[in-house]
């Protein structure tokens, strides 16, 4: 499959793939390294619409032109930025030689927030003419209930269980219950927010949907950003929740000085003024994470004391931004 792949990937492009390695396969993505006498290059496929294809290299362009670093896309022979294969588009791009880039000390995790806050501040004004024609916001209200219900259900299917992780997962469960629901309350109630949905795309952030330690990576001095298969309109706080789990999951506990550190360089980047700060903190509270845990069976495969400890990193993080929340009132 594959030597027929570079076959009709060398057809495309004019030139003659001949090796190629599979850095990546799921049922979502298709990554390929692939050399040639050119120079050695990634072909990728996303398994997506064609819609949705050109929404991403369309936001991609836009925020390579503001200064963010992506890799480069080719077009093929025909101009078009992808070809078609076997009902998939395939996308060649540049070969970066780099190394992930994890937060490990305050200088990786400040210098990472700033990259954020840039790419944030600088995808402002994209439209694309491919859709979508909502943000994700206007979900967050119907989200962060049926999370609220979800969690209720598995709390009463669970409560007579014997099983020592779920007996622990529960013994958290009031706490971000009641969380969500004085967090729903206030989302419901927040001016900002209900003007915020409101807004003309163009207003609304691009939100990466993956910003984790694999997906930045340095090279020589500069940070490039990769793997834009999840971006959308959307809030900050979700690619920042991505990035403070990681940090987290690397110091295995909640660390205010660490957080304060990303804030401060991200809003160098992105100033955020209060009302948009406190819907960010909102979110941020809400247990989505636990939810996930729970729901998705994350502590399945982990010892009973890195479930205990991801719990209370969970409990501590949203106890310090609903402090946040209400230190604004």
């Amino acid at each position: 499959m594959f030597h027929q792949l570079l076959q009709a990937a060398s057809e495309q492009y004019g030139i003659a793939f001949s090796e190629f390695e599979i850095l990546h396969k799921t049922g979502r993505t298709l990554v390929l390294a692939v050399k040639s006498p050119q120079g050695d290059y990634v072909l990728k496929s996303i398994f997506t619409s064609e819609q949705r294809l050109q929404f991403i290299l369309e936001a991609e362009h836009f925020l390579r032109r503001r200064g963010i670093h992506i890799p480069e896309v080719f077009p093929a022979l025909t101009g078009q930025p992808y070809f078609l294969w076997e009902g998939d588009r395939y996308v060649l791009q540049e070969k970066l030689r780099g190394a992930p880039f994890p937060p490990t000390t305050i200088e990786a995790v400040t210098r990472r927030a700033a990259l954020l806050g840039n790419m944030h501040s600088s995808s402002l004004g994209f439209l694309s003419k491919h859709g979508p024609y909502t943000s994700e916001e206007t979900l967050w209200l119907r989200t962060y209930r049926r999370e609220l219900s979800s969690l209720k259900h598995w709390a009463s299917w669970y409560h007579n269980s014997r099983a020592t992780k779920k007996k622990l997962i529960l013994s958290f469960m009031d706490f971000f219950l009641e969380a969500g629901r004085e967090l729903v309350e206030r989302l419901e109630r927040h001016a900002f927010f209900k003007s915020w949905i409101d807004a003309p795309l163009q207003k609304h952030f691009l939100c990466h949907g993956d910003f984790h330690s694999d997906n930045v990576l340095t090279v020589g001095s500069s940070l490039y950003v990769i793997d834009f298969e999840f971006i959308r309109y959307d809030y900050p706080s979700k690619d920042i929740a991505r990035f403070l789990q990681g940090i987290m999951n690397r110091r295995r506990g909640w660390d205010p000085v660490w957080f304060d550190h990303l804030l401060k360089s991200y809003l160098r980047e992105n100033p955020l003024h209060d009302s948009q700060l406190e819907l960010m903190y909102i979110d941020l509270a809400f247990p989505h994470s636990f939810f996930r845990f729970a729901e998705k069976g994350g502590y399945r495969n982990m010892s009973l004391d890195e479930v205990e400890a991801y719990l209370q990193r969970q409990y501590d993080k949203t106890i310090y931004f609903l402090q946040q929340i209400k230190g604004k009132r």
